[in-house]
């Protein structure tokens, strides 16, 4: 998330919101934002979400998810916002919805369905 420069705009249990300005290096051949950041960072604030319920030495690792641009992502910054459906011992579902944000309006531009994996992080995050 260092190299989109995004930030954690907020934390609570089960939810987080990452934002990441607009920046020639994370957009595509017409200036919108690439799908493939849009995607990381839908997927950190997921996989953020999840670390809210686990335990300090568990992680959650992403095993699966299904993303749908819904609009072509063109503003000042990206926001994501990912929820925990359904916490697990094993395994989390969580969803992340992306919005771009422009003058003060914000607008959807991709959700995401995510399946992540608890695992034990041996003291290593």
């Amino acid at each position: 998330m260092t190299t989109f420069g995004a930030t954690l705009r907020r934390v609570d249990r089960g939810e987080v919101e990452l934002a990441m300005p607009w920046s020639e290096g994370v957009t595509q051949q017409h200036g919108f934002f690439h799908g493939g950041a849009v995607g990381a960072l839908a997927d950190s604030a997921c996989g953020y979400a999840a670390l809210t319920l686990v335990g300090e030495d568990e992680a959650g690792l992403t095993a699966e998810y299904k993303i749908n641009l819904l609009s072509p992502a063109q503003g000042e910054r990206l926001v994501a916002v990912g929820r925990v459906l359904k916490p697990g011992r094993t395994l989390i579902v969580a969803q992340g919805d992306v919005y771009v944000e422009q003058d003060g309006r914000r607008k959807q531009v991709a959700t995401m369905l995510m399946t992540l994996c608890v695992v034990k992080t041996l003291g290593h995050v």
